[in-house]
């Protein structure tokens, strides 16, 4: 029998109070395989993302009911190095390997172990190598769009993809830092982990957070679905 919309709202409730709820905005940017520019060096851009190990992270989505990306939110806690949380009043946990696994990153080097990431202070230096117009003393001074060409289209993407900020004055994060220092010198490193750890930020500081607006929510279409998948229990 069908479930009536009262019936629905009354069976979201009893998984998320409304109260409780973050607003789901602009979803993290999708990038299409065959996207193109008429902007060559945005173009230059997306010929090399589309020859890395982000590429399909950067495309993937799924369709899942929005109430258990609340539920996940909600009950979501760090557990050593895992994440623990309920769909549907189901326990599941996520790991860095199937958070790996989901978002298709494979390393560049499968046999090449990854590469040792620089320290905070030698990421400043990078960023003042790449001609940050500005002068540099925490990462926070960072301002994309004082970077010179292509760094500059390289990060903003990048920063679209993970976060869905569009603006180049948003604020620079270490992992984004990293990502461009490893597509710069063009070797192995994790990806995968550096999009964990700032999603593992996200949740261990969730009580901090000051907006109301969920994070990452192309990649919690990607987690819910994937647990639904291996949960049959899970309606949809």
């Amino acid at each position: 029998m069908a479930t009536t919309i009262e019936q629905q709202t009354a069976l979201d409730a009893s998984l998320v109070r409304s109260t409780q709820r973050l607003r789901i905005g602009r979803s993290n940017f999708r990038l299409p395989s065959d996207i193109q520019s008429k902007e060559a060096t945005l173009q230059v851009v997306y010929d090399v993302l589309r020859n890395s190990p982000l590429f399909r992270a950067f495309q993937v989505n799924a369709d899942v009911p929005e109430i258990y990306m609340q539920e996940f939110w909600t009950t979501a806690k760090l557990h050593h190095n895992s994440i623990r949380f309920k769909i549907d009043t189901r326990k599941s946990v996520l790991d860095l390997e199937a958070f790996r696994e989901m978002l298709h990153i494979s390393p560049r080097n499968p046999n090449q172990l990854f590469a040792d990431l620089p320290t905070k202070e030698e990421h400043l230096d990078f960023l003042r190598f790449l001609g940050h117009s500005h002068d540099i003393r925490y990462l926070t001074d960072v301002n994309v769009n004082k970077l010179y060409q292509p760094w500059r289209s390289f990060a903003s993407v990048i920063n679209k993809c993970l976060t869905g900020k569009s603006s180049r004055v948003d604020s620079f994060r270490l992992s984004q830092a990293q990502m461009l220092w490893g597509f710069y010198h063009r070797i192995n490193i994790d990806f995968a982990y550096l999009i964990w750890e700032d999603f593992v930020y996200q949740v261990e500081h969730k009580s901090q957070k000051r907006s109301n607006e969920m994070n990452y929510p192309r990649f919690m279409k990607v987690i819910i679905d994937y647990f639904m998948t291996r949960k049959p229990s899970i309606s949809r």
